[in-house]
């Protein structure tokens, strides 16, 4: 409808919309930035015009939409080994398919599969922008590729299957404990489903593999090993590479990985374990797990040195026992020993001088 007036009269409308624009442009002036990175400004105050050009500048693009869901899927291969890093994820996979290409890929995957999962359910934005609904359905992957069937569909199905199952866990347990869930998840879907197949049931040391000799070299190359066989993969190269990823995104936690292998392969020797499983890196993944997990989520103090050194060297007595416990079933024992380790430690808070990080990321910055 017109407003017909003489030249150089404002309507009394005219007026009031002017000197809300104003206002709202003199506050915004005044407002400081939200998490968001845009100015505080109450977006129902805007005329209509306004108002429809805000809101549809504050949408993101579906480009950005796919983008931020593929970071998420990065960080979740990081975040196995506490690397919340696109950068960190991306070198891992690229590590692990040095030693194994299918099992890169199905690990990609499975972090895809539960990180969709969880936006799908509605769960936590932050976590899944942090990686934390994905690492679980990457170690499935994992799992899928070292222990399921050799038919490649059936691979994919699994890790597809398993992955969805891991992101309500996920949100159920970390409703439910105090402390970081860990790889709690995964240990619970992967040995429920290998329960049918009991994949290690009647499996043995080779004559030739009992002949390795424990020397001071293959103790250093198993600590590489055992890096890798965090995501089940027997080989050292992909270990450097993953060690190289570690140091990338902190040199200290780098340090904790190796030195906590080392030390996990040091005590299977001193446990009498076969060389070979020595070598295999069998004894050490566990305890690089649980020296990084001290080093992440602790502020850094000569206890908490101790701390993470004591931790190594309890999950690699607590993998013998254990190990030998699952092996009468034909199962894996996966990454219980640390779970149990890492989770006790966390209840140390506030004791021998320890104190968990505000915002846990790594040695140099907790």
């Amino acid at each position: 409808r017109l407003l017909w007036r003489s030249a150089g009269v404002v309507s009394s409308r005219g007026r009031r919309q002017r000197r809300a624009a104003d206002s709202i442009f003199r506050r915004s002036e005044k407002s400081d930035t939200t998490t968001t990175g845009r100015v505080g400004v109450d977006v129902r105050t805007f005329p209509c015009e306004f108002r429809a050009a805000w809101l549809s500048s504050s949408v993101p693009s579906p480009n950005e939409e796919k983008n931020h869901h593929l970071d998420s899927c990065a960080r979740g291969v990081g975040q196995i080994i506490f690397l919340n890093s696109v950068e960190g994820g991306g070198f891992v996979l690229i590590s692990l398919a040095i030693g194994d290409p299918l099992l890169a890929t199905l690990a990609g995957c499975g972090s895809f599969f539960s990180t969709t999962t969880a936006r799908l359910f509605g769960g936590d934005e932050e976590m899944i922008r942090s990686g934390l609904y994905g690492y679980n359905g990457a170690l499935i992957g994992c799992a899928a590729s070292a222990f399921g069937s050799a038919y490649v569909p059936y691979a994919a199905l699994a890790t597809f299957v398993g992955a969805c199952a891991t992101a309500p866990l996920t949100h159920v347990l970390g409703k439910s404990l105090s402390t970081p869930q860990f790889t709690w998840v995964f240990n619970a879907v992967t040995l429920a489903s290998l329960l049918s197949t009991r994949p290690l049931l009647g499996s043995g040391a080779s004559a030739e593999s009992t002949d390795i000799i424990a020397t001071t070299p293959i103790v250093l190359e198993s600590s590489f090993v055992g890096v890798s066989q965090i995501f089940l993969v027997d080989s050292p190269y992909p270990g450097i590479g993953i060690v190289g990823a570690i140091a990338y995104y902190s040199p200290k936690l780098a340090l904790h990985a190796v030195g906590g292998s080392f030390s996990g392969c040091l005590v299977g020797l001193a446990c009498g374990a076969d060389p070979s499983d020595v070598s295999f890196g069998l004894w050490g993944y566990n305890s690089a797990l649980s020296s990084m997990a001290v080093a992440a989520f602790f502020v850094e103090t000569r206890s908490s040195i101790v701390l993470s050194a004591s931790s190594a060297v309890v999950s690699g007595a607590l993998f013998g026992s254990m190990s030998t416990f699952f092996a009468t079933s034909g199962l894996p024992c996966l990454t219980l020993p640390f779970c149990t380790v890492a989770s006790a430690g966390m209840l140390l808070d506030g004791l021998f001088g320890l104190k968990l990080a505000d915002v846990p990321h790594s040695p140099e910055k907790n």
